[in-house]
Parts: C-alpha cells; sequence; structure tokens
C-alpha cells in the first residue's frame, strides 16, 4: 500500500505551512520525519491520516486519492490519550467497540495485550500504569485495528529519556514482526536515524522536504550504532540542515 504525497500545499488562511511537498512512502518501509515546530510535520501526517485535505495537490493511498480517515490508517498522539473511567483492556477494545459494538474480537485484543508486554495488567486504570505502559496501550488500541498505515505523532516526546529509549527498542522489535507502513514525526535526529528505513528533512515554514535519505544501517538496530560513522555523516548532514 504506497502512499504518494503529489506537490502538496497547505493553507491556513494566509499562511502557506506546506509547499509543494512530494513524496513516495513504500509499502512496509519505516519512514521518519524530523523538522523544527511549526513546519508542518503533522500537517503532512492528518492528511495522510485523512483528518485534513490538502489545498493544493494530491495524497493518494494505493492508487487511490484519500477522503477522509480509514480503518487502513490509525494515528498515535504523543499524549495516550487513554479513557480514566476503562481498564486497560477497554482501552485496547475502544477502536473496535466503535467498529462493531456486538462482535468484539476479544481474542485478538487479549494476543495485543500480551505482545506489548501489558499481561496480567487487564483490570488496570491508566492512573494505575506508568507512562511508558500507557503509551503501549495507546499502541496496542491502535495495533488491534490491524491497520496497514501506522501514524506516530512524536508518541514517546513526553516520557523520560530511559523510558523513550525503551519504547524505541520495542517499537522496532514490533515493527520486524508486524512490517506496517510506518511514518513516524519526530523532532529528534538520533531517534529519526535510529528508526528509520528513510529519513526526511523538512525546512522551517513553509514546510519543504530539504533532505530524504535511507539510512545506511543493517537491521536490526541498536544505540551501539550511533558510533557508527555513517549514523554520524547522517545526523551531521541533518544538524546542518536544521541549523540552517
Amino acid at each position: 500500500m504506497p502512499i504518494e504525497i503529489k506537490h502538496v500545499c497547505k493553507n491556513f488562511g494566509a499562511l502557506r505551512a506546506l509547499d509543494d511537498v512530494s513524496l513516495l512512502i513504500e509499502d512496509g518501509t519505516f519512514v521518519t520525519v524530523l523538522g523544527a515546530s511549526g513546519c508542518g510535520k503533522t500537517t503532512l501526517l492528518n492528511m495522510i491520516a485523512g483528518l485534513s485535505a490538502p489545498s493544493l495537490g494530491r495524497v493518494v493511498l494505493d492508487g487511490k486519492p484519500i477522503a477522509g480517515p480509514g480503518p487502513d490508517r490509525v494515528v498515535v498522539f504523543q499524549q495516550p490519550g487513554l479513557y480514566p473511567w476503562l481498564n486497560l483492556r477497554d482501552n485496547v477494545a475502544f477502536g473496535l467497540r466503535m467498529r462493531s459494538p456486538r462482535r468484539i474480537e476479544w481474542t485478538r485484543v487479549d494476543e495485543v495485550i500480551a505482545v506489548m508486554g501489558l499481561s496480567g495488567f487487564e483490570a488496570h486504570r491508566p492512573y494505575e500504569l506508568s507512562g511508558g505502559m500507557q503509551q503501549r496501550v495507546a499502541l496496542a488500541r491502535a495495533l488491534v485495528m490491524s491497520p496497514r498505515v501506522l501514524l506516530m505523532d512524536e508518541p514517546f516526546a513526553a516520557l523520560d529519556a530511559q523510558t523513550r529509549h525503551n519504547m524505541q527498542r520495542f517499537l522496532l522489535d514490533l515493527w520486524e514482526k508486524i512490517r506496517a507502513t510506518v511514518v513516524f514525526i519526530t523532532h529528534d535526529i538520533d531517534e529519526a536515524i535510529l528508526l528509520g528505513d528513510r529519513v526526511v528533512v523538512m525546512s522551517a515554514r513553509p514546510g519543504r522536504i530539504v533532505l530524504e535519505k535511507r539510512v545506511p544501517l543493517a537491521r536490526p538496530r541498536d544505540w551501539e550504532m550511533s558510533l557508527d560513522p555513517a549514523f554520524i555523516a547522517l545526523k551531521r548532514q541533518a544538524m546542518d540542515i536544521l541549523a540552517g
């Protein structure tokens, strides 16, 4: 299911947020989008999700223009957005309940909870979980929908450094198993390089793609690769662009 972004511009009144953005996201790849605040990263993600429409250009999924949200795409936001009155199991099942209230696949829910390392916490409310666990619940809620495209808007930004590191490692391991197409928004250059097959760097407003580069590092990945000369070279290139 390739995603094609074709000469997309997005205006908010007189403000141009995105300007002539074109990008091909191949099926089953992990693409990280990097840029400063206000560069249009989230705007671009929202258009892929079908939550917003381009002012000019097209966003195409599997050969068809995206006209709105769909079950083939799910979004994981920076804040978990869990419902405090629901326990963990019901939070994970929330999307399934909205889709078909009388036919929730509880076996599927429990399988995803186990994959996320959350078994034994099914009856816990969100306030009884750590920040990292809450974010895993949010990710489980997305994955239980069996999406073909996973859209992640700085999902680890609010976590402490160690928890963020653990979640990055967890996400990489999970992606190796599910191989969904992932578009991951981040401010963090190291995170973008560690996670992505390709890194896309955007300019300040109006957002344009100023670098698109395949990450020349083998998988599986770990943080020792941050000492690899190829990692360092790509990081320096991205830093120079963002600083300029």
